[in-house]
This record gives structure tokens, sequence and C-alpha cells, in this order.
């Protein structure tokens, strides 16, 4: 016995008009911006250490945990605590997400254990984060391609510009994140422009009568 198999589209194009719908009414666009500028702070840090010759590893390490828990603090505070768990698509994002950050603390800890003093592991974040907007592409909108795209060319400026790769690294997702989260906010706020009631005042003529009192009597009902 086969039953009707629903396709993948008409199941993703409900999931997204909810992810919508949800971000829209909580703010996901302004915490995007937030955490850019979060991330850009983080990574110019991280940049200033190694400019100065900082090469204790654990002081970047420390960089990347106050990070990763601010990051968490300005989506829950803004986008709300139960964020995640809003909406069907929110979740999968999530997932998406997190194995990126696993992957890229794997790709650290690789190149460090290796005992190699180049550190190749820094581009290759570019590649890892354009799998995760490659991801975001298939379920969400195809405009993800083109941040995709974006760390594809960050990644090659990189290792081209190795001293730099941490600045670089923090302007390029500042500047997909201040797009994707500016787009989304605009959104919104067009929105609630458009939801907005008009007041409509109506001014009626006043009408006298000479000579007459005009009587009301109120009844109880039982």
């Amino acid at each position: 016995m086969s039953f009707p198999v629903q396709p993948f589209s008409e199941g993703r194009a409900a999931w997204v008009d909810d992810l919508d719908r949800v971000a829209q009414r909580n703010r996901w666009g302004l915490a995007l911006v937030a955490v850019g500028w979060v991330h850009l702070a983080g990574f110019g840090t991280c940049e200033w250490l190694h400019a100065i010759g900082d090469r204790h590893r654990w002081h970047f390490v420390a960089l990347w945990a106050v990070e990763f828990v601010t990051v968490l603090a300005v989506l829950r505070g803004i986008a709300g605590r139960g964020w995640i768990r809003s909406t069907p698509l929110a979740g999968i994002i999530g997932r998406v997400w997190g194995t990126v950050l696993i992957l890229s603390f794997n790709l650290a800890s690789l190149n460090v254990m290796s005992g190699l003093e180049h550190e190749w592991f820094k581009p290759v974040l570019c590649t890892v984060a354009a799998f995760g907007f490659m991801m975001m592409a298939y379920l969400v909108s195809a405009w993800f391609f083109a941040a995709a795209v974006q760390m594809y060319f960050t990644g090659l400026i990189m290792v081209n510009y190795l001293a730099y790769a941490y600045l670089i690294h923090g302007v390029s997702w500042w500047a997909a994140l201040m797009v994707i989260g500016g787009s989304m906010e605009l959104r919104r706020r067009r929105a609630m422009r458009q939801a907005r009631p008009i007041l409509i005042r109506i001014t009626l003529p006043s009408v006298s009568f000479p000579g007459r009192r005009l009587t009301f009597r109120a009844e109880r009902s039982s």
C-alpha cells in the first residue's frame, strides 16, 4: 500500500513562511546585526594579539569562548529565550551553524596539534562558512548563495594576506551579517508601517432644535 508523498518544496515553503513571520515578530534581523558587531570585535581583538606577537593559544581560545557566550546572550536578549524552538526551521538552522562551529574548532585544533607554525586553518574557516551559507540557500533562500560566494573569495584574500587573516575574516562576516540582518530589519519595519491603523477624523455638523427638549428614559429589565 503506497501513500502520497508531499513534495519537499511544498513543505519547505510553509516552513520558510513561518520562519519569516517569527523572524519579523522577534526582531531576528536586529539580533544578526548585533552579532555582526560582536564577531568583528572578537576577531579584531584576535588580529591585535597576533600583530603584537602574542602566540599564547589559550588567549585566542578564551576570546573565542567569550565571543560564543556573548553571541548566545545577544540572541537570547533580542530574539527571545526560546528563539531556536520558536519555529521548526529555526532548530534546523541552529544545528547547521552548530556543525559549522564544531568543524571550525576542529580545524584550529588540528592545526595546533600538527605542530606546524603555518596557520593554514584560517582560510579554511571560510570554506566551512561557505558550507553553512549554502545550506541556508537550500533551506531558506537562494540569495544565501551570494554569501557563500563572498566567503569563497574571502578565503582567497586571506591566503594572500595571512598576516591580516583574523581582520579580513571578521570584516567579511560583519559585512555579510549587516546585509542579511539589515535587510530583515528593514522588511520588519516596512511591514509594521503597513499594518499600522490609519486614523480618520470625522466631524459631524451640530443640529439644534429650538424650543424643544429631548428626554431620554432608561428602563431596567428584570
